[in-house]
């Protein structure tokens, strides 16, 4: 299956609207605080007490509600939607009239990041968004002593399935025989590295000196040091 994806011109990441509220409720309970330690403290007077405990309240109230809705709120980036790209057989095509054939490509770096509504950033213990917008994920391809970078809309999982199996299908059938050979290992999805492809593909790049015996060895996986030193014969000599 081919994947296609909408390009994303990212402008600018802002402040989610959990921080924003967290921030204002903690403003209003620190104000209400610093307000109640003067008139009691200072001028010794209780005025005003009853609606500097509210604020208190609306503040400690505000701050509560943020760790509750932040697993509900999206990340906000400002962007434009920017064009299309396509992972055809055998050319990259981007906004249906531009093709760059793989072969002609001599860098080409992934990195996804997240899909739509996929929760983020659940280490952190302050309320901050946690669901993507999934438009994070690039694409930097060098063509012709050119280098561009696509920002792309992941819209699910199963988009992201599709990406993942299209890339490996590139890279396995040699697709990308222009760009690095440690590089375009690492591009196989590690669910792949299992396949007994995976392992025949990095064995190709030994023998074509592109990896060394030694980061190639590891990169295969062996069970025994007798195994190892099969492939290193195989492989290497």
């Amino acid at each position: 299956m081919t994947f296609k994806a909408y390009i994303h011109k990212i402008i600018k990441k802002e402040i989610s609207n959990t921080e924003t509220i967290f921030l204002s409720g903690l403003f209003l309970l620190i104000i209400s605080l610093i307000f109640t330690f003067i008139y009691k403290k200072v001028f010794h007077i209780d005025s005003g007490s009853t609606l500097l405990f509210s604020i208190m309240f609306l503040g400690f109230l505000l701050i509560i509600f943020t760790y509750f809705y932040q697993f509900y709120d999206f990340e906000k980036i400002k962007n434009e939607k920017n064009g299309f790209l396509e992972l055809d057989t055998n050319e990259l095509i981007i906004n249906y009239n531009e093709k760059i054939i793989y072969e002609e490509i001599t860098d080409f770096e992934l990195s996804i990041d997240a899909y739509y509504n996929e929760k983020i950033n659940m280490i952190y213990r302050n309320p901050t968004e946690k669901r993507s917008l999934g438009i994070s994920n690039s694409l930097t391809v060098t063509h012709k002593s050119k280098t561009r970078t696509f920002n792309f809309k992941l819209e699910s999982k199963s988009h992201q399935n599709v990406l993942e199996r299209n890339i490996y299908n590139l890279v396995i059938n040699d697709k990308l025989r222009n760009i690095d050979g440690k590089k375009s290992i690492k591009l196989i999805p590690e669910q792949y590295k299992g396949f007994e492809e995976y392992r025949e593909y990095v064995g190709k790049q030994l023998k074509e000196k592109k990896i060394n015996c030694t980061e190639g060895l590891l990169l295969m996986g062996y069970k025994s040091y007798d195994e190892a030193q099969e492939l290193k014969k195989k492989y290497c000599g």
